[in-house]
């Protein structure tokens, strides 16, 4: 237990030093005037040039040491270490001599004294400390995707979070107005003016010492938690991200988030099956959340990057409420671009309500499925769509799902969370089920049950933001209309009617209609 404590201790002095580096790189290297006058100023600048990269990279190494040494076991931490080392000091001995297999660079005197007059001693630290964390997330994330998957594929996986933390980290060495670099490129490229062959560098070596230290360790180690290893990578990446930010360099940043920090927060919610066999395991609370949270941030990001090129316009954003719970209701134009503009304006985390009947094969479904257990999504069947040809659920399947995602949209509206419900059911524009929209006339009641359903729960009105979309082709409308509060005793008819009212669409048909319509869906006359 203390040395799990101290463990910590050193992972607070290394984000620290950490974020003393991005302030550094990025705030004091380029506005002098905040400190050139002052002595202290100039103290701190001067220590930070000569032992800012080396105490980080230090830090780092003596944390995850540390912390490993009591969670997986002196020796599995060792022979990692002894294997990883030495392997990656060759390999960059013999890429800064030869330009193969990272291509043509050279260090600066940034990081400490040089080995060899070549490599810093410090850079095979870091192979290390990036290392072990992305092979042992890899365990994690191996056991959460399917505990079926073969051990040899931990492997592969490590070796992919280690090469995106490159892929982030290195374009902003490499970019012109960095002032300070680590390592110069005397090479230029196709990759933000990197060579791509870096990247196969960085993957053969992660390939070599990651298969010989599973060689080594034999079993994969047990009753253990993921959590510290998920902080040293993401303190890494979000250090990297920094820096690209710093030169105006969001691609790499959006990457890293989707190919990077995403899988490993996922595999922090470890498998059933994979707690069993690690019965001291404790799943931290707040992981649920956290890997939630990450899924929201990285849509939302590659959303707004992806929207760039097109003009946002939002009227009436102040209506919805910055926190507790509520529920959108916009209309249904496109099956993708209603999501990514609602994600890109909204500044709080949102959850959709998503129907999967259209899924084509039972590869996506599953697919589908993961991906929106991940990001906190209800996911039902459309009760229109059960008998359908084709569909990838059984009767009842699709009922059961049907169920259990309304129960689970009422309750994350009644935690205070912000549900999204398409009310018209169907987009207008839907490459899987074409013209499906044609054959619906009106809305449906499900955004007015589930709000009706929540503020029983929780003794108060819930609002439901009607949101109206317009699209040009190289812009986008949202209208926010006023909130419909949403009592457990409305009238879910009247109710329904008006949301169409403010959303400008058909209401419900015929009352008799409105009856089936909500019998079919709710299993109960409304």
């Amino acid at each position: 237990m203390r040395r799990l404590s101290l463990a910590w201790l050193l992972y607070g002095a290394y984000a620290l030093a950490l974020a003393f580096g991005v302030g550094g790189i990025a705030i004091a290297l380029n506005n002098p005037a905040l400190w050139a006058d002052l002595e202290l100023g100039r103290a701190v600048y001067a220590f930070g040039m000569r032992w800012g990269g080396t105490a980080y990279i230090v830090l780092g190494a003596l944390a995850l040491l540390v912390w490993a040494w009591q969670a997986i076991g002196p020796r599995k931490t060792l022979s990692f270490f002894l294997v990883t080392v030495p392997i990656s000091l060759m390999a960059e001995l013999i890429g800064t001599s030869t330009g193969w297999p990272f291509g043509n660079y050279s260090y600066t005197s940034g990081l400490g004294w040089k080995i060899l007059d070549r490599v810093p001693f410090t850079i095979p630290l870091s192979w290390f400390t990036v290392g072990l964390s992305a092979y042992l997330l890899a365990i994690a994330l191996r056991c959460r995707i399917s505990p079926h998957l073969p051990a040899w594929s931990t492997v592969p996986i490590g070796v992919w979070l280690l090469v995106v933390w490159d892929l982030v980290l290195d374009p902003a060495m490499a970019h012109e107005s960095m002032q300070a670099r680590f390592w110069v490129w005397h090479q230029s490229g196709a990759y933000y003016g990197m060579p791509v062959i870096n990247f196969f560098g960085w993957a053969l070596t992660g390939f070599i010492f990651m298969s010989i230290s599973r060689r080594v360790w034999g079993q994969e180690p047990d009753r253990w938690s993921p959590t510290f290893p998920w902080a040293i990578y993401t303190a890494n990446v979000i250090f990297a991200s920094a820096l690209c930010a710093a030169v105006g360099l969001w691609g790499p940043i959006a990457l890293a988030a989707l190919a990077g920090l995403l899988p490993a927060t996922i595999a922090l919610r470890r498998a059933g099956s994979d707690r069993e066999r690690h019965p001291r395991f404790k799943r931290e609370p707040f992981q649920d959340a956290l890997v939630e949270e990450m899924a929201w941030r990285s849509l939302a990001t590659l959303a707004r990057l992806t929207l760039r090129s097109r003009s946002l316009q939002t009227y009436g954003l102040e209506l919805v409420p910055a926190h507790g719970p509520a529920v959108l209701a916009p209309q249904h134009i496109h099956h993708l671009d209603d999501g990514r503009v609602l994600l890109a304006t909204i500044p709080r985390p949102l959850r959709f309500l998503v129907a999967l009947d259209w899924v084509p094969n039972r590869r996506w479904r599953w697919l589908m499925e993961l991906l929106c257990r991940l990001a906190g999504w209800p996911v039902i069947v459309r009760p229109s769509e059960r008998d359908r040809p084709g569909i990838q659920y059984g009767t009842a399947e699709a009922q059961l799902l049907l169920v259990r995602g309304l129960r689970d949209a009422v309750r994350r509206v009644a935690a205070g969370q912000l549900l999204v419900v398409f009310p018209e059911g169907y987009p207008l524009i839907d490459p899987h089920l074409p013209g499906h929209r044609a054959t619906v006339e009106g809305i449906k009641p499900g955004a007015i049950w589930i709000a009706q359903r929540a503020a029983r729960r929780l003794g108060t009105p819930i609002p439901v933001i009607p949101v109206r979309l317009r699209f040009e082709q190289r812009a986008a409308q949202l209208i926010f209309e006023p909130p419909i509060l949403v009592s457990a005793d409305c009238s879910t008819v009247s109710t329904a009617a008006l949301l169409a009212d403010r959303l400008g669409v058909q209401a419900l048909r015929t009352t008799t209609n409105t009856r089936e319509i909500a019998v079919e869906l709710l299993g109960k006359d409304p």
